[in-house]
């Protein structure tokens, strides 16, 4: 087990049960503590860190409803803590995601709220399970997204100091800061200056042939934003908030998608975060039905936004006909 690769995490894993255009997955807020401490037992045999990516607020979800009382997401923390306190050891760590509710300032500041609650509780349960806060995902896009988490990081970092917990931001964007002519570079300095961590969202490149091409593109691409990064926030540790390689289905950057390339990618990314000291979080611990829509109208130009779409693909393990976590292998 690499002490600097993670992977991320939600609980959502369940199949998809009927016929398309009607087909349904379970509802968001149908797993339990005990169904997420299930899964995390599995991901304790490979990983001992997970990010997630909010709370479970949405737009169903009135800001006044109860933190834990949201989509399953708000339970991960809680069972990460309990499966630590069962072990009698920190076995998973939990980058807790917040994820982006704006224009709804009233649903924003809920999210934010829940994830201190989520923090304070599970810390109590077992201590340093909760060891950062992470500000929206792939949210950061413009200037005005940019201000916006800045302005989140800005009021809410001294009150994560005192439970001793980091904060930063996950975004696909960061290699904008290598960019002097970036139409938001001045605005992502800033918000660099502010977070204690970023987490850099980075996937091969388009076409790219083999796994191992993938981590090589993915070293330089790191290499030039921890750069950029160090000569505006020294102090602000540069890691890598989502990679991967899909076992099936058609993705966004056209690879040759099966489970051998998967594990293969799985390994060198292993290999290079361990030799390079790069905290790493692989997307994604279990497949995830729910993100191959079984109902959508594929448009020609987004063959990966439908039923054949491999972001449902990238897990290590999947969910079985029998209710099994399986591992997939080659």
């Amino acid at each position: 087990m690499s002490q600097f690769l993670g992977v991320a995490f939600q609980p959502y894993v369940r199949r998809w049960t009927g016929t398309p255009p009607n087909a349904t997955t379970p509802w968001w807020n149908s797993y339990s503590v005990q169904d997420i401490v299930r899964m995390l037992e599995i991901v304790a045999s490979k990983f001992n860190k997970i990010c997630t990516y909010g709370m479970g607020y949405a737009g169903y979800h009135q800001p006044t409803t109860p933190w834990d009382q949201v989509d399953s997401n708000c339970r991960v923390a809680l069972a990460a803590a309990e499966l630590n306190k069962q072990r009698g050891q920190l076995v998973i760590e939990v980058a807790q995601g917040i994820y982006q509710q704006l224009p709804n300032v009233a649903l924003q500041q809920a999210e934010i709220e829940a994830a201190f609650s989520a923090a304070r509780a599970a810390n109590a349960i077992y201590p340093n399970t909760v060891t950062s806060l992470v500000f929206t995902n792939e949210y950061v896009v413009n200037a005005v997204s940019t201000n916006a988490v800045n302005a989140m990081i800005v009021s809410n970092k001294q009150k994560a100091r005192d439970l001793n917990v980091k904060v930063g931001v996950r975004s696909h964007t960061f290699g904008e800061i290598a960019n002097q002519e970036s139409h938001f570079h001045n605005e992502l300095k800033t918000l660099i200056q502010n977070c204690d961590f970023i987490l850099c969202n980075l996937y091969p490149g388009a076409n790219t042939a083999t796994p191992q091409q993938g981590v090589n593109g993915i070293a330089q691409a790191f290499n030039t934003i921890k750069t950029s990064v160090a000569a505006i926030n020294s102090q602000c540790q540069v890691m890598i908030g989502e990679t991967g390689w899909p076992s099936q289905g058609i993705s966004f950057n056209n690879t040759a998608n099966n489970v051998k390339n998967l594990l293969a990618y799985y390994e060198a990314i292993d290999k290079w975060a361990f030799e390079q000291q790069v905290t790493t979080y692989l997307f994604e611990a279990f497949d995830e039905p729910w993100k191959s829509n079984q109902n959508a109208q594929v448009p020609p130009e987004n063959p990966w936004s439908g039923p054949n779409g491999a972001e449902g693909h990238y897990g290590l393990w999947y969910l079985n006909d029998r209710g099994e976590y399986t591992e997939k292998r080659a």
